[in-house]
């Protein structure tokens, strides 16, 4: 079954998880925001994530508002946003699903709004009536069929759920869905970036995972240096274990793709080749290599392979033994498989990754302890702190 992701639009989203739930056995999955300014901020942001956006009928604008004080001035800011982003070439289909009367069984202005849109025939569906979800479901992969960006992610599914939070991220997938629309183009090489950015997402994946070391991403992530460790190579005085090391193909997938894709001098040969044949054969090729890494990795990892399988030169006793911090788990995220430490000294809250959720299967108030890290964020190049392991 293909999955729709939908941004909902409800101050009542919270209490609303039976919705949810339904949601889901359809194929849709909701992300529930209870203010026009915070989902609208989200959906600037993301906008590609997203294949349909579900409307209340009223809402909080922002997130100053409390109680009753919901009004039709929230429904307006965000159906205005997705004109604009229509008018941009962004398309994303939106629908009404409101339990108040004045949308949904009375006329109303803004509704005529989405009539002209002609999602769903300007249908309101009525959070009171359980076939009216069914429906609404329904209406969401009628609207979403025919638009590329969807298309795409549904054909490479298997690539794209391995670009969330809990694999190689979620920037992973916004570079990808942009080379795949763009597939046509004879000047594909104006990709190599973005592909090179990937592979550094992939690869901090790995440290993540505690399959590469923390001085092959930090301060800076070393490509090609990465590739011929995890191949089986001695590199930065860190050597693989032969059990632990890239099956041949990927190796060679992630050797070919380097050598493609390095910028400038090291280049220059293959945008001779590129300006002589005026072909985009060679770039498709890379692309496709690059996708069956993706699908790898996340077999990979699922199979839980042994960390820190390596051997490293002159270690010496002066190593220093992390310490543990004790604390709890707190804003666990249901959806999206991330939480948040919050130590027990007062300290500031330390992110926890969905991998690590899963893994110790992590819940809210759990109490733990952890050891952190600081990281380079790849597309920011901020300094950021995150839990590295785990004890329960």
């Amino acid at each position: 079954m293909n999955k729709y992701k939908v941004l909902w639009f409800d101050d009542e989203h919270a209490t609303l998880e039976i919705i949810k739930d339904d949601a889901l056995q359809y194929g849709i999955e909701l992300f529930g925001y209870e203010n026009a300014r915070d989902g609208i901020e989200e959906l600037v942001k993301n906008y590609w994530f997203y294949d349909a956006v579900i409307l209340d009928g009223l809402f909080f604008k922002d997130s100053n508002q409390k109680g009753d004080t919901v009004d039709n001035k929230a429904f307006g800011l965000v159906a205005n946003k997705l004109r604009e982003l229509k008018a941009q070439g962004n398309i994303i289909p939106w629908f009404i699903f409101s339990g108040q009367p004045s949308f949904v069984k009375e006329k109303n202005d803004l509704v005529e709004v989405l009539s002209e849109e002609q999602f769903a025939n300007g249908k309101v569906f009525d959070k009171n009536i359980d076939e009216d979800l069914e429906e609404l479901c329904k209406e969401i992969k009628n609207a979403c069929a025919n638009i590329d960006s969807v298309k795409i992610k549904h054909h490479y599914h298997d690539v794209f759920e391995v670009c969330t939070r809990k694999y190689i991220g979620e920037y992973a997938a916004k570079d990808l869905l942009d080379i795949l629309s763009d597939f046509k183009n004879i000047n594909l090489g104006k990709y190599f970036t973005s592909i090179r950015k990937i592979i550094e997402d992939l690869f901090l994946a790995f440290n993540k995972f505690e399959l590469l070391p923390k001085e092959f991403v930090s301060p800076n992530i070393a490509l090609n240096e990465s590739s011929k460790f995890l191949s089986g190579k001695t590199e930065k005085g860190f050597t693989l274990n032969k059990n632990s090391q890239l099956p041949q193909v990927i190796s060679d997938n992630l050797r070919n793709i380097l050598s493609v894709t390095q910028p400038a001098s090291h280049r220059s040969h293959i945008d001779d080749h590129l300006n002589l044949v005026n072909t985009n054969y060679l770039i498709k090729s890379i692309v496709f290599q690059l996708l069956d890494v993706i699908v790898w990795f996340k077999k990979h990892v699922d199979f839980e392979p042994g960390a820190e399988n390596w051997n490293r030169e002159n270690i010496t006793s002066n190593d220093s033994i992390s310490n543990i911090i004790p604390g709890i788990v707190i804003n666990y995220n249901i959806y999206k498989g991330f939480a948040f430490f919050k130590p027990n000294n007062g300290g500031e809250n330390i992110f926890i990754p969905p991998h690590l959720v899963e893994l110790h299967s992590l819940k809210e108030g759990m109490p733990i302890g952890i050891e952190s890290e600081e990281y380079t964020d790849n597309r920011t190049q901020e300094i950021k702190v995150r839990a590295k392991k785990i004890k329960i």
